[in-house]
């Protein structure tokens, strides 16, 4: 079967959405760890009150939530140019990026397993699957 033409810029930009949501979730886990948990909407209202009174009090959260908010940017411009059953899975490379992200950030210290190692390589496997479907006329 004859394959279509990869869209280079669709894929650059869901690249570019893909790690940028993988970066606005590592930012903001640092920033959460700062704060401390949130077990009720009391601790909620005190994160909002205490981020918008003292920005400088959060500085991770609100870094996290900039980038995101630049992710959703570049992902409405992926879902202009890119079949959603395609992309969206394809999203699926954020969660590797996140994994690896927190296990080379100290200050977040997540552990290394090969539990999760193979469960991210599954992923990857399921990634590959569906970039591969969508290149093939239907």
């Amino acid at each position: 079967m004859a394959r279509r033409p990869v869209d280079i810029v669709g894929a650059g930009q869901l690249l570019l959405a893909v790690s940028l949501m993988a970066a606005g979730q590592l930012f903001m886990r640092r920033g959460m760890l700062d704060f401390g948990p949130v077990d009720s909407f009391a601790d909620f209202g005190r994160l909002v009150r205490g981020g918008l009174a003292s920005p400088a009090s959060i500085p991770f959260v609100w870094a996290g939530m900039i980038v995101y908010a630049a992710a959703v940017m570049v992902w409405l411009q992926v879902l202009s140019r890119m079949a959603l059953s395609i992309a969206f899975p394809l999203m699926g490379l954020s969660y590797v990026l996140v994994y690896l992200g927190a296990a080379a950030w100290p200050a977040l210290d997540e552990p290394l397993s090969l539990q999760r190692f193979a469960g991210t390589g599954l992923i990857m496997c399921g990634v590959a699957l569906v970039a591969d479907s969508g290149s093939t006329p239907r």
